[in-house]
Formats: structure tokens, sequence, C-alpha cells
């Protein structure tokens, strides 16, 4: 990892020491694309499947006016997406390579990871693949501008590895448009996708090139298929094929692939659950300000709204699924009417966005606020002045700062005191210190499973033969829960997040009964030993 990194600083010194005048000529010389860190699973599997405390960058990669005015200065009209700055003057790639090179650096990440931020959502449009992606396309004629796209992107994944950070890869403009809207990268208000194989196929390589580029690095926690797509009668089979070319092109079996529901949440919730046991992600956006509904009713409805109806539906969506809902857009924004009667517009305000964050935390593996940045970098929609504003100072699972060097030592020597088991058999702890042996020890699943077998051979323990049937598979679960809070926990204090793909598949990767009896009563000790190791961590961190 340290030649990794310093690989990565010279490589930045030297592109930084070949940029010619940014006024005028700015070019940035790529000759190749970086390398990215070599795979590790475990590591992966880790980024994967935690919960996610996790920002949107937008308006880096695909450009919304809105967000980044300056960058239209030369754009055409009208002037609001990503195809009039490419087709506009002022020497567009400049414009363009001059943004991706400075709206967000290597220290905006190591901000992010020093206040407990774990994962960005990354929004490209199939144009950031570059010049080979866009033929036959409105970008095809403008192809040259995004020569340096794709490197870009390498780059901007290979800082957040720098970092820690995972990446999820939203694809917001796909071939053809999926919404019409400007944040697509068109500007002609044509939805194209939904009903023409020929911007569904090129969509389809798109996403094949991502996953098979993508799949085998450590730090990207999954691919988006498509960003707010119309909610038409073909969606879910585009999905449905999508998905396959994702499988086909990554022999990763669990690679996370994420699907927007269209804003149909119940519709989706059940095509997702339906897909199980495939590593499938519903993505659900949470807005308030573009409805009359959203105008009329004052910041305090809205926020008992969250903590009640949207608390709700959340909890009852991932009872659904195997919990794989996450909000993957949200922000404290409400409308000037909502907030034209409030006595203290910034303690609704504030009200407001900590009743989301709280529910979206609690509620779902995975949350993303819109936007990290923007210019005019206000705090309804900026994460840089809404934290410690109307959001937190700090995002981390176990205390108010990363875990150290003393709570690591100390989370390794946890052990589970007795398991309460459904026939009321109480087991005595086991005498083997496995925990307080090296991470490098359990890092690997195998590891885990070899030491859970462990503790049912101990002599201080029942023999196997004398536990019944359904009192093991408790035991199994609650062990290996409570080894899985450590392990999640040594990895930057978090905490995993996807619990029910994780525990199936877990049962699926050791071999075992998929009955429905056994299952249960291995999620449900699981799920005991994941909460009473995640209780004694908060309790390590909190009294030092």
């Amino acid at each position: 990892m340290f030649t990794f990194i310093l690989f990565h600083l010279f490589t930045l010194q030297a592109l930084s020491q070949t940029i010619s005048n940014p006024q005028t000529d700015y070019h940035t010389p790529y000759n190749f694309v970086e390398p990215f860190a070599p795979y590790d699973p475990t590591r992966a599997s880790i980024f994967r499947y935690r919960q996610q405390q996790s920002v949107n960058l937008g308006s880096w990669f695909v450009q919304e006016q809105w967000m980044v005015p300056s960058v239209f200065e030369c754009a055409a009209e009208p002037k609001i997406a990503e195809i009039d700055i490419a087709n506009g003057g002022c020497n567009p790639q400049a414009i363009l390579e001059k943004h991706w090179d400075t709206f967000i650096t290597q220290e905006d990440f190591n901000y992010l990871a020093s206040i407990g931020i774990n994962t960005v959502r990354l929004p490209i449009g199939y144009w950031s693949l570059g010049p080979n992606f866009v033929q036959d396309t409105p970008f095809a004629n403008v192809s040259s501008v995004y020569e340096n796209a794709w490197p870009h992107v390498v780059r901007a994944i290979n800082m957040a590895e720098a970092s820690n950070i995972a990446v999820i890869v939203d694809l917001h403009g796909a071939p053809g448009s999926q919404n019409g809207q400007p944040h697509s990268g068109i500007s002609d208000g044509k939805e194209n996708l939904c009903t023409n194989s020929t911007y569904q196929e090129k969509t389809f390589q798109v996403i094949g090139y991502l996953a098979s580029e993508l799949c085998f690095v450590s730090n990207v926690a999954g691919i988006q298929l498509l960003n707010e797509p119309e909610d038409c009668s073909e969606l879910a089979n585009f999905y449905t094929l999508a998905t396959n070319v994702v499988r086909n092109a990554c022999s990763v079996p669990d690679f996370p692939v994420y699907l927007h529901d269209g804003f149909d949440l119940d519709r989706f919730e059940n095509y997702v659950s339906a897909k199980a046991p495939d590593f499938s992600v519903q993505d659900h956006h949470s807005y308030f300000v573009y409805t009359p509904q959203d105008d009329a009713e004052p910041a305090d409805n809205h926020t008992t709204d969250v903590q009640t109806t949207v608390t709700t539906q959340l909890a009852s969506a991932n009872d659904t699924l195997p919990h794989n809902l996450i909000v993957g857009e949200w922000s404290c924004a409400l409308t000037p009417d909502s907030m034209k009667n409030e006595s203290d517009p910034e303690r609704a305000r504030r009200n407001f966005c900590l009743a989301q964050y709280a529910a979206y935390t609690q509620d779902t593996p995975g949350n993303s606020f819109w936007s990290y940045k923007k210019e005019d970098c206000d705090p309804d929609w900026c994460f840089l002045n809404a934290v410690n504003n109307s959001l937190p100072s700090s995002f981390f699972f176990y205390g108010s700062g990363p875990i150290t060097s003393e709570h690591y030592h100390l989370i390794q020597l946890l052990e589970p005191e007795v398991l309460i088991l459904p026939s009321s058999q109480l087991v005595p702890r086991s005498t083997t210190h496995f925990p307080g042996e090296a991470l490098s020890r359990y890092r690997h699943r195998s590891y885990t499973i070899a030491h859970r077998r462990q503790f049912s051979r101990d002599s201080t323990s029942p023999p196997t033969s004398a536990l019944s049937s359904d009192t093991k598979n408790h035991q199994d679960g609650y062990q290996e829960g409570f080894v899985t809070a450590q392990k999640f926990a040594l990895y930057g204090g978090s905490k995993l997040g996807f619990v029910g793909q994780y525990i199936w598949t877990g049962i699926s990767g050791v071999g075992r009964s998929s009955q429905e009896a056994e299952e249960t009563l291995y999620r449900q000790g699981f799920m005991q030993g994941l909460r009473d190791a995640e209780a004694k961590i908060s309790g390590i961190v909190g009294q030092l």
C-alpha cells in the first residue's frame, strides 16, 4: 500500500509539472491510465458489506449548471447540461479537464475520512468512458473533449482508495438519457433509453465495461446501473438484462449492483426482494422540494413525516428485502414556502436535517448526502457547510473519532460471555483465545469458520454430539455474528450494513443447509452475536 501511495503521489506531481497555462491551453497530458491497487478480497468484502456513511460527488464528472455555474460560462445554449459545455467555446476540453483536476482533490478525500465518511457515490456519464463510447450519440461530434475522461475517473477512485474510502460508481447519464433531465447530460428534454433498443444496447456495453474494469478494484463497492430512470414498464426487464451483463463480465459473485427505483418504492422493493440471493441494492432518493405538496407543508410537519411515515416505510422495506435498501440521495433543502412561517428557520432546518440523518442511518444500510460541494456552498445542498451546522460534526459509528491502536487491541480481546439459546441451555465461554490472536488469522472467511468450529471442540464446551441441532445452529450463528462485528470494527470502525445479504452469503459459502428452520435459528444467533459485540465495542470506545 505504501508503494502504491508513493506511486500515486509521484504521478500527481508529474502531472502538475507538465500542465500548461490553465487559462488558454489547459490540457492534462495522460499517456496511460493509473493502475489500481492490488485486489484484496477481504478489504473488498468489508467495503461492499459495511454500512455506508456517504456523500455524493455531484458535478465532478456530470455537470449541473445550478451547482457549478462558472463551468458553463462558455457553454452553448441553453447552458444547462454537460452537452452544452462540450459544444461551447473557450476550449471545452481544457475547461472540463481543469475542473476534473481541481474541483475535488486528495485533500477532500482525506477530510471526508477524517470525519468518518467511509463511502462516496461517484456520478459519471457514458461520455466519461472516453471517445469509443459516444459514437452515434449526441456526444459523437465532441468525442475528443473526453479523451482523458476515463483516466480522471480512475484517478478519482484511486484517491478514494488512498483515504480508505469506498466508491459506488453511478451511471448518472446513460446513452439516450434515462429521464430527459439535464443531469443525464442532455438539454433537449428527451428520454430515449426506455424504448430504444439501440440505446439500451449501448448502455449494456457501458455497464459491461464498468463491471469488467472495476469488479476487482478493492474499494469499488458496486455499480449503479442508472440514476433516477423514468419509471417505465420496461425498467424491470432492463435491470434484469443489465444485471446479467454485470454477472457475465465480473466473476465476483457478490459484486453489488445498485438499482434506482424510479421513485416507486413498493414496486422495486418487490423486484429486488425477488432477486435474492443476488446482491442487488435498491436505491431510493428522498427529497422534499419538488411537488406542490412539498410547498404546502411547513418545515416542522416535514420533520414529523420523516420521523413517522418515512421511517416506517424504510423499516418495512428493509424487512422485506435482505436489508438491501439505501437512500442514495437526500439533502437538508426545504422550499421557501415550507420555511416562510417558521419563527426560527435555522432551528427548523436543523431539526429536519437531523431527523433525516437519524432515519436513514438507523433504518437503512447506507445513505448518501447530495452533494459534497457546490459553488455558493449553502448548507441545504452542500455537505461541506452542513457539517457541524445542520448535520453532526462527525459520522463515526463508534465515538467521535477513528478506532485507535488502544481500541484495536481491546476489541481483539473481546469474547462472547454466554450464549442464550432457544432451548434455554447455557454454553460456557470457550477458553480458546481466538479474538486475541492477530487479525490476519481471521481475515478470511475460512479462518473465521475454522475458529468457530474450534469453539465447539473445546473441552470446556459441551461436545457437539451433546447439543441439539437447534442449539448448534444458534450457537454457530452467534459466534460468527460476534466475530463479524469485531472484523468490521477493526477496519476503520466499520459496522456490517447489508446484514441479510452477508448472512445469506455466509450460509451458502460454508455449505450450510438452507432449510428454513435451521436458517432462521442461525440468523437469530448471528444477529444476537453481532449486536452483543457492537455494544461491547461501543463501551470500549466510550470509555477511552
